[in-house]
């Protein structure tokens, strides 16, 4: 969508969808490090928006707020928000916001105004350093375009432990303007990279779409050091990709929740979510998932092997767009009552179809 001019505007489907995601991720993710060894974590909302549509619905920065001020018990660790919004007028609405809200002792808010991301992240960096490192961050960069968040800013996060990003990549807008010439810094600055350049002459709009994609994820793993990456893209009715959505992190534990919220959005009928991270195998996210794909990736990765059931999980969660726990009852268990599958070192006892033993052998 193009950028709105009113400080609030009228939530759109596809947004709400991002928001719950972004929702139900959090609620994994601020317990994990809350109530685990760090006593700080920050969430950072690079384009906050005045925290609120027209509707009443709640904007991203609120959404991040109340999931923390929902937790019982509370939250034991110091809960750190920077929220940036350039336009003045919605930062002083987000604020009036906040202001509505409780907000205990260990949370600190800084709503900065009127500047950029870069700007407000430069400004504030060295206040969120502990031992010389960032505190474990969750960085939510959701531009109306791609000026303003520059892949250095990007890289910057990920270089430090514990801290992830999930990024908002525009296509449609960045698509439109891709030959623009007065563009061009500002998508090398995007890109952290001039290749983007190769994507211009691709002859089919296909081949365009997957070169941006592809590279910005190659950025992603390469560039931002980033172990795990995984891609979701929302189309519209027509088929036609409204934007990606690139999650970035080297926690395995945190690609399974990000999965797990995926797996778990609400359709209105109005657009299309799928894993896009494997232009072979693009996964709809449905109510019932596509175990058929699943079954046929799992017999191609591992035909005529022996591999661990943890082995397989962790095939299952990184490699594909399914979760951890799709594969045993859906698969692995149907395989051995069909005489496709070996267990080769069953316990005493163990019950066909049970693969609950991680150490468990598994032949192919």
């Amino acid at each position: 969508m193009a950028a709105p001019k009113e400080t609030i505007w009228q939530l759109e489907p596809h947004t709400r969808a991002k928001h719950e995601i972004l929702r139900r991720y959090l609620q994994a993710w601020m317990v994990i490090l809350s109530q685990g060894r760090f006593p700080d974590i920050l969430y950072i909302d690079g384009f906050a928006g005045p925290g609120e549509y027209e509707g009443g619905e709640l904007g991203s920065p609120i959404i991040a707020l109340d999931t923390a001020l929902s937790f019982r018990p509370p939250l034991q660790a110091s809960v750190h928000f920077l929220f940036v919004e350039k336009d003045p007028h919605r930062a002083e609405h987000l604020r009036q916001q906040i202001e509505q809200r409780s907000i205990p002792n260990n949370f600190n808010i800084v709503v900065e105004g009127g500047v950029t991301f870069e700007e407000a992240f430069s400004r504030r960096h060295q206040q969120y350093l502990r031992g010389g490192k960032l505190m474990p961050t969750f960085a939510f960069i959701d531009p109306f375009g791609w000026t303003g968040a520059p892949f250095a800013l990007v890289k910057l996060i990920l270089a430090n432990p514990s801290c992830e990003v999930f990024v908002n990549f525009m296509y449609e807008e960045i698509n439109r303007f891709l030959n623009h010439p007065d563009q061009v810094g500002n998508f090398t600055t995007f890109f952290g990279t001039e290749d983007w350049k190769q994507c211009v002459s691709a002859a089919e709009a296909r081949q365009r779409n997957r070169c941006l994609h592809d590279l910005y994820m190659q950025q992603l793993h390469t560039d931002g050091g980033a172990k795990y990456v995984r891609s979701f893209e929302m189309s519209n009715s027509r088929d036609v990709t409204d934007y990606f959505l690139f999650y970035a992190t080297s926690s395995l534990l945190g690609l399974k929740k990000m999965k797990e919220a995926m797996w778990k959005i609400d359709e209105s009928g109005e657009f299309r979510f799928s894993d896009s991270t494997d232009p072979g195998q693009l996964i709809l996210f449905e109510k019932a998932p596509n175990f058929a794909t699943l079954r046929a990736q799992m017999l191609h990765a591992f035909s005529r092997k022996t591999a661990t059931v943890a082995e397989i999980e962790n095939f299952v969660v990184v490699e594909t767009a399914f979760r951890e726990t799709h594969y045993k009852t859906q698969i692995l268990k149907p395989l051995e009552q069909e005489g496709k599958i070996q267990v080769l070192n069953a316990a005493p006892g163990r019950r066909v179809g049970t693969f609950g033993n991680p150490a468990m052998r598994v032949k192919f």
